[in-house]
């Protein structure tokens, strides 16, 4: 299994979120959420967490999370 099909560990996801000047709670916040509601992302497919973070990162959720990507039918949009 390449990297490219492994899911980025929380501890990846929370790195590159600081690493841009954020955090996670801040961005929960930022989005309108409760402060901690963007950790369930985390350990857990969540398609509008996971959308809020990406974005964030500018990266697609299907990178971060191949896993939970892998069919079309699982692919979710959210604006």
């Amino acid at each position: 299994m390449s990297e490219q099909d492994q899911d980025w560990t929380p501890s990846r996801v929370v790195g590159e979120i600081k690493i841009r000047g954020g955090n996670l709670r801040g961005l929960s916040r930022a989005s309108g959420l409760q402060a901690d509601t963007l950790r369930n992302a985390l350990y857990r497919h969540c398609p509008k967490y996971e959308h809020i973070i990406s974005e964030y990162l500018k990266v697609p959720a299907e990178q971060i999370w191949p896993s939970r990507y892998n069919s079309k039918s699982n692919k979710v949009k959210y604006k």
